[in-house]
């Protein structure tokens, strides 16, 4: 997890970007008034949810540089530990199926990590235990794009962990199979899809811009629109649209919302035991979701 790396989507090229899609938005949509305050309008901008964001997102790059994260975010090294193992057990040159290319490798690898982390994120809703922290990302009452940072600590290692085990075992399978000379390297770099998508929708998800893409491409994508979605305190919105880029595991299992005319949303907790979070105050952010993890109410 590099702290302004090809993985972060705060990094100047894709903040230079978003900025000028937004542009094009402004100019196609023929927004009324001026560019600047229609892309960072002050009422989001200096909304308290928004103070919460940036301290969270300041602790989270704090950390990262420290390498906390980073340790709980080894899949290539299980997956070649994984392939190794089926290598051990059929032989490297067994001609199963031919070496992937790279552009392939990145595809597939690009595909697993998304599938991992739908599931991951899923994961964190329906596990009551760690749902607390999690919430802490569901609390923010105004969406912009530091609000993907509005993460608890934890939330990142526990996410990072279930990742780690999906993708690396998952990965670990295919590789060992198709291509069991793959080198680590390979599976560490750069990923030319990834960067695609953190240049184009990513830090739309969490923008106030509605983005529809319309019923075709949003059983294959996720939009910031179906985001808005799963951000919703509407009761018929929950649960839907766990997907980070593609939306295909949600439309496979049915946690598929597809978006139609914009609607009117509202974001935020409103649980019984959400005022804490509620409060937008970096310390109960931070300690409440661990009282109610270790310390549930009876």
């Amino acid at each position: 997890m590099d702290t302004f790396g090809a993985g972060e989507m705060l990094s100047p090229p894709y903040v230079l970007a978003f900025v000028g899609l937004a542009w094009l938005i402004y100019l196609v949509r023929r927004e009324k008034g001026g560019f600047l305050p229609w892309l960072f309008p002050a009422r989001l901008w200096m909304h308290k949810s928004t103070s919460a964001d940036f301290w969270l997102f300041v602790m989270g790059r704090l950390l990262s540089v420290a390498g906390l994260f980073s340790r709980f975010g080894v899949a290539p090294l299980v997956s070649v530990w994984i392939a190794g193992l089926i290598s051990s057990v059929t032989g490297a040159d067994t001609g199963l199926a031919p070496g992937l290319g790279p552009m392939s490798l990145a595809l597939l690898l690009w595909v697993i990590v998304d599938f991992a982390a739908y599931w991951s994120h899923r994961l964190l809703h329906a596990t009551s235990v760690i749902w607390p922290l999690h919430a802490v990302h569901h609390s923010a009452e105004v969406l912009t794009p530091l609000t993907a940072y509005r993460q608890h600590p934890l939330a990142l290692i526990v996410g990072t962990s279930i990742s780690t085990c999906i993708v690396g075992v998952a990965l670990g399978v295919i590789v060992g199979v198709i291509s069991p000379d793959t080198p680590i390297a390979e599976l560490v770099g750069v990923n030319a899809f990834v960067v695609v998508a953190n240049l184009t929708v990513a830090n739309f998800h969490h923008a106030h811009i509605w983005i529809s893409f319309g019923p075709v491409l949003e059983r294959v994508f996720i939009s910031p629109a179906q985001h808005y979605i799963h951000h919703s305190t509407k009761p018929a919105h929950f649960n839907r649209n766990y997907g980070h880029i593609l939306a295909i595991w949600d439309w496979m299992v049915c946690t598929l919302y597809i978006t139609r005319d914009r609607e009117d949303l509202s974001f935020g907790l409103d649980g019984p035991n959400e005022a804490p979070l509620m409060s937008h105050r970096l310390g109960p952010i931070l300690i409440d979701p661990l009282s109610r993890m270790f310390f549930p109410a009876r």
